[in-house]
């Protein structure tokens, strides 16, 4: 399937897939994020889903979360897909935290800029993100499952595929 075929699917299941996501109210900012299963600790992806209002605008932000002893260097990541690299970004550092047993980062980037790398990703068994000093976010189909979910809940937001 091609990029807008993939997208027409995703966009399917969307009325579906956004009620089953768990909101978070973003008083502040008049916003609900959404967002699908994912554990609380540990390294790993997601995308996240952002509407402002009951009518408002939506965003899509693909959130990478890794957790280690020491720092990661988030500043460029290459991502594989079944043992094949799709593609690399550079997310923009959002958070970073020190519990006692190690180190939490949090960085983003906006959907529309590695939407290649994330449909590869979706359709894919596994996904591997590699950062620049080589560290690795492991991602099983599960989470890849998650993603789509997420990103149907978008589609249908903006009223179907762009």
């Amino acid at each position: 399937m091609n990029e807008q075929e993939l997208m027409t699917a995703f966009a399917a299941d969307g009325s579906q897939a956004l009620s089953s996501l768990n909101p978070q109210a973003d008083v502040h900012h008049g916003a609900t994020w959404f967002q699908g299963s994912i554990p609380a600790g540990g390294s790993t992806a997601y995308l996240y889903l952002g509407k402002l209002g009951e009518t408002g605008a939506s965003t899509l932000r693909f959130v990478i979360r890794y957790e280690g002893k020491e720092r990661a260097d988030l500043g460029n990541c290459s991502v594989i897909v079944d043992g094949t690299e799709v593609g690399s970004f550079v997310p923009a550092p959002n958070r970073v935290d020190q519990p006692a047993d190690g180190m939490r980062q949090l960085a983003d980037i906006h959907f529309d800029e590695v939407r290649p790398i994330v449909l590869a990703m979706i359709n894919g068994q596994s996904a591997v993100i590699r950062t620049t000093d080589g560290k690795e976010i492991r991602l099983d189909r599960a989470a890849l499952d998650e993603m789509r979910r997420v990103l149907s809940a978008y589609l249908h937001l903006q009223g179907g595929p762009p």
